[in-house]
């Protein structure tokens, strides 16, 4: 098993300390394996589970990236209840328009379809980047060296859609120094974000803040390839407090992201 707690990087050689990329070499085709899993309690107890599985695959359109989710699954569990699938929102079937800069930029997001379809014009424009600054980290201008930390915000705007909201998401990054899994060597990059999401509230309320989001994660690049190859990340949601009130405590999740076919890939037997 290949780095089984990836978060607190207790593999491969720590001593070997070399700079973060200095950018990515994008292919013209490529895809993640991406692994969600989210849980709420309620007195120390497991009240509610939410499984994610999915394939986002990228393919060169001109001067950007077209990109569509494969092998969508979403399951919910609960303590004495049956498995249940859950429904697709429209960014689970529609293709995506999205730029990939050099240094981890995401810009220029967009449904690759007609907007007078109702589910193209309920898609999340910001769902895609928001989807793929864990997996894919926003590198500094200028070369850091180890240990060296620097920031990015990715501001988003989904309003006035329904399930839309709008803000930002800030990014803190630092360089980790490099390690060896199996014959690669990897740059190591970890990452702490914030994000601060605001909605339409209803009644007339107007703008309504939800509650930060905090997430922390590391990721993997190979310095071959030049590209991010594995992403891990985890954190936890405080339960609102009219849950709260009714015992429920809050909700952890974490998820991770990987290659197919690389080292990282629990089903491939070596690197292809």
């Amino acid at each position: 098993m290949i780095c089984a707690a990836a978060l607190m990087l207790g593999c491969g050689n720590e001593t070997a300390r070399s700079p973060s990329p200095e950018g990515f070499r994008w292919p013209d085709r490529f895809a993640y394996r991406f692994e969600y899993v989210s849980e709420t309690q309620r007195g120390g107890q497991p009240l509610f589970r939410y499984d994610e599985r999915r394939t986002i695959r990228f393919t060169v359109r001109e001067d950007r990236f077209l990109v569509w989710q494969d092998s969508v699954i979403k399951v919910t569990t609960a303590p004495g209840r049956p498995a249940t699938r859950e429904p697709y929102w429209p960014e689970d079937t529609l293709q995506f328009y999205v730029k990939l800069g050099r240094l981890g930029e995401l810009s220029n997001s967009e449904p690759g379809c007609d907007p007078a379809l109702p589910a193209c014009a309920d898609a999340l424009p910001s769902s895609l980047p928001l989807q793929l600054r864990p997996l894919i980290p926003r590198l500094p201008v200028w070369p850091a060296p180890a240990r060296a930390t620097w920031s990015d915000s990715l501001p988003f705007d989904d309003l006035p859609r329904s399930r839309g909201s709008r803000g930002y998401l800030v990014t803190t990054y630092r360089s980790a120094g490099d390690t060896l899994v199996g014959s690669r060597r990897y740059w190591v990059v970890r990452w702490a974000s914030v994000r601060y999401a605001f909605r339409n509230g209803g009644g007339g309320l107007g703008i309504a803040g939800d509650p930060p989001v905090r997430e922390e994660g590391v990721v993997f690049v190979d310095k071959e390839r030049q590209v991010p190859v594995y992403s891990a990340w985890a954190g936890a949601l405080a339960a609102p407090p009219e849950l709260r009130s009714m015992g429920v405590t809050g909700t952890g999740f974490r998820g991770r992201a990987y290659v197919p076919g690389s080292a990282f890939d629990p089903g491939a037997s070596s690197e292809p």
